[in-house]
């Protein structure tokens, strides 16, 4: 009977949920020399698809199947079915089951330590579009992890091996960490989408917009890796240069007004770290919060 001091390299793993999270997983698992073994998931297609890229992995209907047959079992399921599945189960003594959630603590697996499971949480930060994209994406990525000094061992171990930055987060630690990486990359997409689409109002295309504006974010990555927050802010807020920031809120006001909160939202929270990195006087400051305060109660908001 495997118990938590014996979770390795040669524990039988097993996915419950096929989506992109789970399967580039398991591939970067697989590659590292991890043994995923079985896979289930809500469409049987799905989980066909995932074992197929994997060798020695095996698809199963029923998830209970997954179980049986795994020591180790990742829930990759969106958050809401986390808890619904790990009470469908029935869990061995000793086993070992985590789910990927950001969100979530353990304690969506209760039922599985009620029945003498260990549990524990295992999210990478990252936005997984494909299986083939986020295998190429795993190496660098920080992985929040929950639980007891045995499970993170484990799963440590295995963030490293996948080429991944593993760190320990307390329960209540959980939704801010969530949030964090929910602006960088969920919201961050959304944020270039809204850019791109302004270049619809000056008669080009939103494909165009995207052509024109990605490649600004590998460098503002880059800044933000080389010289860190707040050195790597910059533009009109930093400069002080009040004119060019009455001229985006008139053009934004009459061509976009369905812009117009979220831009002086984001230069209002961004005024702060120009002030840290000594470049904008706090009394310029104000003057610029003074002037995007006072298109907050135009009608076009």
């Amino acid at each position: 009977m495997t118990n938590t001091q014996n979770f390795d390299k040669a524990t039988q793993i097993g996915f419950i949920g096929a989506g992109n999270v789970g399967g580039s997983l398991a591939v970067a698992m697989s590659n590292a020399g991890y043994p995923v073994t079985a896979v289930g998931s809500r469409a049987f297609a799905s989980a066909q698809t995932f074992a197929g890229r994997i060798s020695d992995c095996t698809a199963y209907e029923n998830i209970q199947e997954v179980a049986d047959r795994a020591d180790f079992v990742f829930i990759s399921t969106s958050d809401d079915a986390i808890k619904i599945v790990c009470d469908q189960v029935s869990w061995r003594e000793g086993q070992g089951v985590a789910h990927c959630s950001g969100a979530a603590s353990v304690d969506l697996l209760q039922s599985a330590v009620d029945q003498g499971a260990v549990a524990g949480a295992f999210h990478p930060l990252q936005a997984f579009n494909s299986v083939e994209n986020g295998v190429k994406a795993i190496p660098g990525v920080t992985f929040g992890i929950e639980g007891n000094d045995a499970i993170q061992a484990y799963l440590r171990g295995i963030a490293s091996d996948i080429k991944g930055i593993p760190i320990s987060l307390r329960p209540q630690d959980k939704v801010l960490y969530h949030v964090s990486g929910v602006l960088m990359g969920n919201l961050l997409a959304v944020l270039a989408s809204v850019a791109a689409s302004m270049w619809e109002k000056f008669d080009h295309t939103r494909d165009e917009g995207v052509r024109a504006l990605s490649p600004m974010m590998p460098a503002v990555s880059s800044n933000l890796d080389s010289v860190g927050v707040p050195q790597a802010v910059a533009g009109p807020y930093v400069r002080g240069d009040i004119g060019t920031v009455r001229k985006h809120l008139e053009a934004v006001s009459s061509s976009a007004p369905e812009y117009l909160a979220l831009y002086i939202e984001l230069a209002l929270v961004g005024l702060p770290f120009a002030v840290e990195k000594g470049a904008l006087a706090p009394e310029r400051s104000q003057e610029i919060k003074e002037l995007l305060e006072s298109y907050r109660s135009t009608d076009s908001i």
